[in-house]
């Protein structure tokens, strides 16, 4: 909406190659026919790689950058040199995590609060946007975060500025973000066999993993809403690079026409 309002032409963006993000800006661009720019942490673009075809195929342009220039990306100086090279894009932080995503977070608080009473949300954190935005949104609400990475300053900032309002679980980790075992893929996979919810081991798996079994430190008898955030496009990249066997996610494939 902000772009369609401003004098830019498109959005411009950050992700990892099998970014969840990218993914998605680059079908919001296709939706409401807005160009889109992915800046990728890769040292070549992938042709093969699963995400970025998918973002290629909705018209997204795909830039790489260094892991060393990556770690520039927030960094005002770097941002300036980008802009003045793509003046006509919109340029939005790695995750989307920036005020803007506020207003969409605040719609969801509200459809939360109209549909739901539950006293105890939950939610997977990943560069921390959506949590915080509801935090923000439904201040009369507690949380529970599912850390999918392990960013201490990330986690400690929210923790600070939150308090007792959110309770943190770093216990279902699996290694860091973007790392799987087969006890993380084979739980995802049996909780979408008894529940026909499709999720994935990178954000949500980890969230439903950490609920069904520290359920009686983390919920004890409350009644918890679990908010599934989404990246099921992310299967596919597991299977390219051989972090499941093949055919795991089939079922899931099924179901979603994938």
């Amino acid at each position: 909406y902000q772009v369609l309002q401003s004098n830019y032409k498109g959005i411009a963006s950050f992700g990892g190659a099998f970014s969840n993000h990218i993914a998605a800006l680059a079908a919001a661009g296709k939706r409401y026919n807005v160009p889109t720019l992915g800046f990728i942490r890769t040292h070549a673009i992938d042709e093969k790689n699963p995400t970025l075809q998918l973002a290629k195929s909705f018209g997204m342009t795909l830039i790489a950058l260094s892991r060393d220039e990556y770690r520039h990306r927030s960094e005002p100086n770097f941002l300036a040199q980008l802009q003045k090279q793509y003046p006509e894009y919109m340029f939005v932080p790695e995750g989307g995590s920036n005020d803007l995503a506020l207003n969409g977070l605040k719609e969801l608080g509200d459809e939360i609060s109209q549909q739901s009473n539950d006293p105890i949300i939950a939610c997977a954190i990943g560069s921390g946007g959506t949590i915080s935005g509801l935090l923000d949104a439904l201040p009369k609400r507690n949380f529970i975060g599912i850390a999918a990475v392990n960013d201490k300053p990330l986690l400690q900032n929210l923790k600070a500025k939150y308090g007792e309002r959110l309770t943190i679980d770093i216990d279902s980790l699996f290694g860091g973000y973007g790392k799987t075992t087969a006890e993380l893929n084979n739980f995802c996979l049996e909780f979408f066999n008894q529940t026909h919810v499709p999720i994935e081991p990178i954000y949500t798996g980890k969230l439903f993993y950490a609920l069904c079994h520290n359920y009686q430190t983390l919920i004890a008898q409350q009644q918890v809403l679990a908010i599934h955030t989404g990246g099921l496009q992310g299967l596919k990249g597991l299977d390219y690079r051989h972090q499941s066997p093949p055919h795991h996610w089939q079922a899931i494939y099924d179901q979603l026409g994938a």
